[in-house]
Formats: C-alpha cells, structure tokens, sequence
C-alpha cells in the first residue's frame, strides 16, 4: 500500500463491486404495497452484496430472482387490484429469497437473527406453534444444520401463514365491495323504475308532499338514509386500524354501510306504511328522519362484515 501511494502510476484501474453491475435508480411507487415491496427489495440486495463472497453463484441467483419482482411494481390496474397477483407474486418471490438467504448466513448470525424472525412469526402464529418452540432458547443450542432447518421452517410456516392471511383479507375486501356495488346499482334500478311507473309508488307521500313525484320522494329517502348510514358508522370508522394491509378493509366497510343503508331505510319505511310497524309518518320531515333511523339500522345488517374484519385485523394489529 506504501508503494501504490508514492507511485500514483501504479494505482489499479477501480473494479466493478463484487455484488454485480449497479442497478439503476427505480422510480418511487405510487402504491403503498409496491413502495413496502421497494423497500424490501432494496434491503435484500444490500444483504445479498455483503453475504455474495460466501457463495458467488448462488446470491446471483438470488439477485436474478428478485430481479423478476421490479417488472411488476410498474403495473396496476382495475383486475390486477381485485385479483391481487402482482402483490402475491412479489411477496411470494420475497420470500423465497429469505428462506433461501438462511443457507448463507453462519449460525452466529441466524443466532443473532431468530428473536426478529420470532417476533415476525408470532404476529400471525399462535404462541404454542411448535416452530416458534422450537427455536426457544431455553431449549438448549442445536447443531448447526438444525439451526438451519429450525429457522428455514419457521420461515416456511410464517411465510404461508401471512399469504394466507393476506388471502383472506383480499377476498374479504373484493366481497364487500361487490355487495357495495350490488347495493348501488339496486339503488340506482329502484329510482329508474319509480320515475318510469306511474301508477305504483313504492312509498306514499305525505300529506303536505302530495305534488312531489314518486321518485324524487324516494331519492330522498335514499339520502337520508345514507346519511344516517355515515352517522353511525362515523365512529368505527375513525378508529378502525388498517394492520398495515394494502387492501383498505375500514374503507370498504364504510362503502359497504353507506349504500346499505338507504336500501335498509326504504325497506323499513315500506313496513310502517304498510301497517307492519305500529308508527305514522305524517309530514315530510317525519319521513325523512325516519329514513334516518333506519339508515342507522344498517350497523344490524352489516356486522357481519365489521366481525370479519376484526378478526382478521387482530393478529395484525399486534404489530
């Protein structure tokens, strides 16, 4: 080093990092899904530079795998959103990497690593799951390739585990949109056909709403009754937590009650005219808060989404 310093000619031409050519700079995501799968991405190749020297070809092609995730963070679309293949393939990929990772790691290193891994595994594994009793460290130290296959299968059953569960909240998130839409369009279908019929009204007008026509009446029913639908849900939904998860379930769940509710508002205004509920509705503002009333009820109809979704935001709201 001496003489490379007092003989500047003799100073090496600069050589290419051993981790491979240098990638270059991706663009910032738009979606929060991708710009968590960029993160990733990016700290596992930092890992992959610094563990490559132990075993050139097979970091390569590690890298090379991961490479195949970058062509799909530039891609979203209205299908992709429902069926969510980019964003299970991406993280499917991820982790495919990680447990493969484990095989270039020494065991002080996977020594050092397992309270993170356990702590990412308990937030979707029971605590009795015998992966993570496995890997206790009361149990004693394994041997080195135990400690490997130890640490490969709680990655293993964390991994399936967490697909699985971002699985489901996908399809709970495309349900209750589809039953959003469903109610919307029947909305829309009850209007349409009341303005063009004529002589059935689906709710009989007031005294002092004689000349209103039949399906401005019953448009603003279906305000009000969303209106007492927002009411209602405005508390769950400002408290609601997300988990961290890409598919927004406390949006949906508030999409879900405001166009359930009016539906549920003009039912249950059909049952008092009809004499089935021991009320009258006498004026037009009666009415309209009646419709709100009702709209409130829709909290009875879709609970069963609000359960679903607790108990599939519980184990993420641990985190």
């Amino acid at each position: 080093m001496i003489g490379q310093e007092t003989q500047p000619e003799a100073i090496p031409e600069p050589r290419s990092a051993p981790e491979g050519p240098v990638r270059p700079a991706a663009p910032v995501p738009a979606a929060v899904w991708q710009v968590r799968v960029r993160t990733k991405l990016d700290d596992l190749y930092q890992q992959l530079a610094v563990l490559s020297p132990r075993d050139p070809e097979r970091a390569e092609a590690l890298r090379a795998q991961l490479s195949g995730v970058e062509g799909v963070l530039g891609r979203s679309g209205v299908v992709e959103w429902l069926r969510g293949g980019n964003l299970e393939y991406a993280w499917q990929t991820i982790h495919s990497v990680e447990r493969a990772m484990v095989a270039l790691r020494s065991p002080d290193e996977l020594t050092g690593l397992l309270p993170a891994y356990r702590s990412a595994a308990a937030q979707v594994l029971p605590a009795d799951d015998k992966v993570l009793t496995d890997l206790d460290p009361s149990a004693g130290a394994p041997s080195d390739a135990l400690l490997r296959a130890r640490v490969q299968a709680l990655l293993l059953r964390y991994h399936s585990a967490s697909d699985e569960f971002h699985e489901s909240a996908r399809r709970l998130r495309n349900r209750m949109l589809g039953l959003s839409v469903f109610a919307l369009v029947a909305e829309i279908l009850v209007v349409l056909v009341q303005w063009r019929s004529h002589d059935v009204r689906l709710l009989e007008a007031p005294t002092d709403a004689g000349g209103v026509p039949a399906w401005r009446l019953l448009f603003f029913v279906l305000i009000a009754g969303a209106l007492g639908a927002f009411l209602s849900a405005l508390p769950s939904m400002i408290t609601s937590r997300s988990g961290g998860l890409p598919y927004k379930l406390p949006f949906q769940q508030g999409l879900l009650k405001l166009t359930i509710g009016p539906l549920v508002a003009v039912v249950g205004i059909m049952l008092v005219i009809g004499g089935l509920v021991e009320t009258s509705v006498s004026s037009t503002a009666a009415l309209l808060g009646l419709a709100i009333v009702f709209g409130a009820g829709q909290q009875a109809v879709t609970a069963f989404a609000d359960r679903r979704a607790a108990e599939l935001l519980g184990p993420a709201a641990k985190s």
